[in-house]
């Protein structure tokens, strides 16, 4: 599966019917947004896309590290924006010895 269909597959796994004050699903508390990145790292896990990179918006959660796990963390300069970024294997590098 493609990267960037991966991502839409996920944001449709994701949404919720819950909003936030502001109108957005992104997660309101830090332990919402804890168990929503721990759930990318192991659904690209499963599908073989690795979580390369976060994006959050530290405004709303400045305790947030710049790393979870061993994923980068940055700020998504966005209040209501939260990004994943997979990267898939390619399976002709695999074949190449």
């Amino acid at each position: 599966m493609a990267a960037a269909n991966f991502e839409q597959v996920f944001d449709r796994a994701q949404s919720s019917p819950t909003h936030n004050a502001d109108g957005d699903s992104s997660p309101e508390h830090e332990q919402e947004l804890l168990g929503l990145l721990e759930r990318a790292l192991m659904r690209g896990l499963r599908n073989h896309a690795q979580l390369t990179k976060i994006q959050l918006p530290f405004e709303r959660f400045p305790d947030m590290d710049s790393k979870f796990w061993h994923v980068p963390v940055e700020d998504s300069g966005d209040a209501g924006v939260l990004r994943f970024f997979f990267e898939t294997p390619n399976p002709l590098a695999d074949q190449s010895h």
